[in-house]
């Protein structure tokens, strides 16, 4: 009786640990799926910001 327990206590644990690790996993995937969108949009926003910079330029250089 006393083997049976210590068993399914080990059992236990080596499930919860499992679901940690699941969990763990889903975390790392959603933060590598983040980093590949902001690998995606970072150049677009700074093109934009670098063409806006250069409008700003021509555009005062026009006016006088």
């Amino acid at each position: 009786m006393l083997q049976d327990d210590r068993e399914n206590l080990e059992l236990e644990k080596l499930q919860n640990e499992t679901r940690k690790l699941v969990v763990e996993r889903l975390k790392l995937m959603a933060e590598e799926g983040k980093l590949k969108r902001e690998k995606f949009w970072y150049p677009v926003a700074v093109g934009t910001g670098v063409l806006t910079a250069f409008a700003a330029v021509l555009s005062l250089l026009v006016k006088f």
